[in-house]
């Protein structure tokens, strides 16, 4: 049987866990689509993240965020003079909430929108977080924003006689206004000659400086921008405007753009200053929702208030280490921060119930009910200028749906015309799921052991390059000293202070290789301590102090050393690694087990040779992992249904 084209649900039987790990249960599960079943082929989610950038407050890097528009009292008296006359036309267009929410100011928390940049993959526009998958969506776009995501496309022209003239008589007044030039007039100066004005194209004027302003600040900023002309006409008239895709896509695109500046501040020195035009308060605010570590209590709004007015002005929290909150977020990250209401008497949308519902799709659906199911279709965001992939099937649980594999998706559509035609295809399912907006999705075990496998085989990898200068042609470097026991991996410091490292790994067993010859490893569960003394480093932690990065991993309980098969066995306790002379070289110092020292030096090991051999143990030590957790769920019985 051919399935139909835009099938948003499947329903099935499968195992599910929770996201942070537990007892699996077996139960009829909803996901999103596409999925797969088996991760033979599936892609790491973090094989196109860059290494981790380490120092966010001294990266050479600026950033404009001109997109991040602030009101003014006057804008604020235009939006209350026209507010009565016009408010029935802006709720039929659907930017009333949007219109409303332009009088509230976000105060920016820089570096936490730096540090959510850092986390990007343009491959899949979403955050790759150590703990799961997230990103800003429509439905943020809905409630955040107060865009429609129904409607006609933003790249609508004008049709008919009236609405051409209209047009023509806007182009006028832009050169009349113009300050700057032909055709440039700013914001201010377009606002001083509409505002009361009695001019019969107020309503015109004042929606094309909104969405200038607001909604689509483009090159040049703080001026007017002449190709909204045709969508405020439009909306002056209450046709509704698909403003969230098109609003969306300018993020995503200019978060790819911060992510690969961020990435190349880390190689080389710019002086380049970076502007960025998209409304980046969406995304702080959407991460305020969500991380409460980050927010100051919301204040309480009316219900008839936007839900941007609970964050009006408020200040930001100070986080010394903004990756270090982030990273351990997993507990306390909301996932549907919407499903909890803003006031008392917040009304909550049709797609918030307090119930499981299946909703015939054959029958018009509400419109309400159909915006809820378009934030869940994989398509393509049509903005003025770019059309970014839309892939919400990998952050499922944001909607309150379980996450199974993501499938693939093929490349995006270049053509805005074909693009738009399939976000706005019909929907293929006969039925629309709406999960309770309380119930806690799960993940399908394959997929819990898939991510887990995919972090563990990154995140060490990725510490040895944190450190590197900022220069495109050098290439990391890490230092290797070997003991009797363990191989320890040590990059230079930049303190001669000593750290006591406690060894407390569980793995029994495990082959590495890359080296000379395969060992057979066996690690003790046993906690050892070794002194580590090092020197000399360009490696800092994110607070600008001076850190000491050390991996140590396991080789075996007891080895002989490798200068000659008949020395005697070496005791790791009494063990100490201090660099001496040229950077390149580190010495070891082993008391033997009659308390009598000996010397060890290893040379430098070329920067991707080490990250091979790390890449290859790390796979190694999942799989087996993963093994005996497979064995462990196979040999429990699964619970009986009642």
């Amino acid at each position: 049987m051919v399935e139909p084209k835009g099938v948003i649900f499947e329903e099935r039987e499968e195992l599910m866990v929770s996201s942070t790990g537990g007892n699996p249960t077996l139960r009829i599960a909803h996901f999103l689509k596409p999925s797969v079943t088996s991760i033979d082929g599936l892609p790491s989610p973090f094989l196109s993240a860059e290494p981790t950038i380490s120092m966010l407050k001294n990266l050479p890097l600026k950033v404009k965020f001109k997109g991040w528009q602030r009101p003014h009292e006057k804008w604020r008296m235009w939006v209350a003079n026209l507010h009565s006359k016009y408010q029935s036309i802006w709720k039929k267009a659907g930017i009333y909430e949007a219109i409303m929410g332009s009088k509230y100011s976000i105060s920016r928390h820089e570096d936490l929108v730096l540090g959510l940049a850092e986390k990007w993959c343009p491959k899949t526009n979403t955050f790759i977080f150590p703990w799961g998958e997230a990103t800003v969506t429509l439905e943020d776009m809905m409630v955040l924003g107060g865009y429609s995501v129904l409607g006609d496309s933003v790249l609508s022209p004008v049709v008919t006689k009236e609405m051409e003239e209209i047009h023509e008589n806007l182009l006028e007044a832009l050169i009349k206004v113009a300050t700057y030039g032909a055709l440039i007039a700013s914001h201010h100066a377009w606002l001083e000659h509409f505002m009361g004005s009695g001019s019969k194209f107020e309503h015109e004027a004042f929606l094309s400086c909104w969405l200038s302003k607001f909604v689509f600040p483009n090159m040049p900023y703080y001026f007017i921008e002449k190709q909204n002309f045709p969508i405020a006409i439009h909306l002056a008239r209450g046709t509704r405007i698909a403003l969230a895709p098109a609003v969306l896509s300018s993020i995503y695109t200019d978060l790819g753009l911060l992510k690969e500046r961020l990435v190349d501040s880390t190689k080389l020195d710019t002086e380049k200053v970076l502007n960025l035009s998209a409304p980046f308060q969406l995304v702080q605010l959407w991460a305020w929702e969500r991380f409460p570590t980050f927010r100051l209590t919301p204040i309480s709004i009316t219900h008839d208030e936007p839900r941007p007015a609970r964050w009006h002005k408020l200040k930001q929290v100070s986080i010394e280490n903004v990756r270090l909150a982030i990273d351990s977020a997993e507990e306390n990250f909301q996932w549907r921060p919407y499903v909890i209401a803003a006031n008392n008497n917040w009304l909550f949308p049709k797609f918030y119930g307090d119930k499981e519902q299946w909703v015939s799709v054959v029958d018009s659906l509400d419109k309400e009910l159909e915006s809820f199911a378009q934030c869940l279709r994989v398509c393509e965001l049509v903005g003025l200028h770019c059309i970014q992939k839309y892939l919400p099937h990998r952050v499922a649980m944001q909607f309150g749906i379980d996450q199974d594999l993501p499938g693939h998706v093929a490349g995006y559509s270049k053509s805005p015309v074909i693009a738009w035609s399939n976000y706005n295809s019909s929907i293929g399912d006969e039925k629309l799921y709406i999960p309770p907006r309380l119930f806690e999705p799960d993940v399908t075990l394959r997929y819990f052991e898939w991510w887990k496998q995919s972090m563990y085989a990154q995140k060490d990898a990725v510490q040895h390059f944190v450190g590197r200068p900022r220069n495109s042609k050098r290439v990391p470097r890490v230092y290797s000293g070997k003991m009797a026991n363990y191989n320890i991996f040590v990059p230079p410091s930049s303190s001669p202070k000593c750290h006591e490292v406690d060894m407390k790994d569980s793995v029994k067993e495990t082959n590495l290789l890359g080296t000379l010859s395969e060992k057979k490893l066996a690690i003790d569960a046993n906690p050892l301590t070794v002194s580590l003394c090092q020197s000399a480093s360009h490696s800092t932690a994110d607070d600008g102090a001076a850190k000491n990065d050390l991996q140590m991993i396991p080789m075996a309980k007891v080895m002989k050393s490798e200068g000659s098969m008949d020395e005697p066995e070496k005791n790791l306790a009494d063990a100490t690694v201090r660099e001496v002379g040229h950077p390149t070289n580190v010495a070891v110092h082993v008391k033997d087990n009659d308390e009598e020292n000996s010397s060890y030096c290893k040379t430098e090991m070329p920067g991707l040779e080490l990250e091979a051999r790390i890449s290859r143990l790390e796979r190694i030590i999942a799989e087996r992992k993963a093994a005996r957790a497979n064995k462990k769920f196979e040999n429990k019985p699964a619970k009986e249904e009642p």
